[in-house]
């Protein structure tokens, strides 16, 4: 077929009205390959009416009840959670069972360049040596057991029940990777309670523990940054 000037013009601008587009998508904030369709933040300390959930739309928020659901009270007294200004972070496979779980500090957020947000982040930061948990980055546990949906390894020797201080190897210094996930209430935000088993139904998931001021102020900067990072994480994103 002869290509005439007609033709070829026509076929330039297709090209030109076609790139922008293009490049345009490529460049719309996404949510991170790996990461849950949203992450679960349970805030330990329930200040539920003095706290904007809106700012972060792909957190699901839940609270603990008044009373300290019994197994997270024991842990908290053998290794706090969430750490001491920072969050804890747990990935749970799709049978229940921890797969992985380790805190993080707020000075991972705060000391971001905003500039570049994927240089040093909670996917990517390792583990501090003799850190109990995690042995490797958060992106490598949600890539097996979020992503390609993989069964975490089960250690029956690592159990709880309701009233008695565990006893297993390990328990003492809150090492409970391994062990399925007790069941307990949480409240959400309009005062209905609700069951961890009922939140994750079924599926792997990205739990996050944190604790909010009664006043709503000064809230944890790790909010941003999962909401940031794992869900908006191309192009950079500044308040």
């Amino acid at each position: 077929m002869r290509i005439t000037a007609k033709i070829f013009a026509a076929f330039v601008m297709a090209v030109m009205f076609a790139m922008p587009a293009s490049i345009y998508s490529q460049k719309m904030p996404k949510k991170y390959k790996n990461s849950p369709d949203e992450t679960i933040v349970i805030v330990t300390n329930s200040p539920r009416e003095a706290f904007d959930e809106s700012e972060y739309p792909h957190l699901k928020f839940y609270y603990t009840p008044e009373e300290m659901p019994d197994f997270l009270k024991r842990l908290n007294m053998v290794q706090p959670i969430p750490v001491n200004d920072g969050i804890t972070g747990m990935v749970v496979d799709k049978n229940g069972v921890i797969a992985y779980i380790r805190g993080f500090s707020n000075a991972l957020a705060k000391n971001n360049d905003r500039d570049d947000e994927m240089s040093w982040t909670i996917l990517s930061v390792a583990a501090r040596k003799g850190t109990i948990g995690a042995k490797g980055p958060l992106d490598d546990y949600l890539a097996d057991f979020v992503a390609k949906g993989k069964a975490a390894k089960q250690d029956d020797k690592k159990s709880y029940t309701e009233g008695s201080e565990p006893s297993f190897k390990g328990w003492d210094k809150g090492d409970v990777e391994g062990m399925k996930l007790p069941d307990f209430k949480l409240v959400k935000k309009d005062g209905s309670e609700i069951s961890v088993s009922e939140v994750l139904n079924g599926k792997p998931a990205f739990i996050v523990f944190a604790k909010i001021p009664p006043a709503g102020t000064g809230v944890t900067p790790m909010f941003w940054h999962i909401e940031n990072i794992m869900y908006n994480y191309y192009p950079p994103r500044k308040r």
